[in-house]
């Protein structure tokens, strides 16, 4: 799981990237500590500072809570979970994509197959813009290549 710092100023609380707190600890404890009135380490992970100007700054590292799913992708599930599509959203590189049912590797092979024809598991995916089909259908399966696209798209459905 994700680390961020809870960055709570006199009552405040934000939630705030790992190096935007180190870099306020930093701060504090060097180029800025003529504005500091007290620095103190309470743990490993949670600081307490005191600034001059009056304001008290508590950083604390926490578990980044889980991320909601957007508005788009609400709309996309929706319309994913229709009968003809029964699919689920899955976001790769930032591109929310549609994904239908895994086909199992288990199957029957079909009588006019090529001699020697093995069936493997795969996936169908799909892009959508503006809750519109975008874009060809695509199949990943187990052997697709690490760092693509459909690579992350199966990792993410055999998970």
């Amino acid at each position: 799981m994700t680390k961020i710092y809870e960055r709570t100023e006199n009552g405040h609380t934000a939630h705030v990237s790992i190096r935007k707190g180190l870099d306020e600890i930093n701060n504090a404890q060097m180029a800025g500590k003529r504005d500091v009135r007290t620095m103190s380490s309470i743990t490993r992970t949670d600081f307490a500072i005191e600034y001059k100007d009056g304001r008290n700054v508590r950083l604390v590292l926490v578990d980044a809570p889980a991320e909601q799913p957007s508005e788009r992708t609400a709309l996309i599930q929706r319309r994913a979970d229709g009968p003809d599509l029964m699919g689920r959203v899955v976001t790769v590189k930032g591109n929310d994509y549609v994904v239908g049912q895994v086909v199992p590797a288990d199957r029957p092979v079909p009588a006019d197959a090529p001699r020697g024809w093995e069936p493997t598991a795969y996936v169908d995916y799909w892009s959508e813009r503006d809750g519109m089909r975008f874009g060809a259908t695509r199949t990943t399966g187990p052997d697709a290549t690490p760092g693509t696209v459909g690579r992350a798209i199966w990792d993410a459905v055999n998970q």
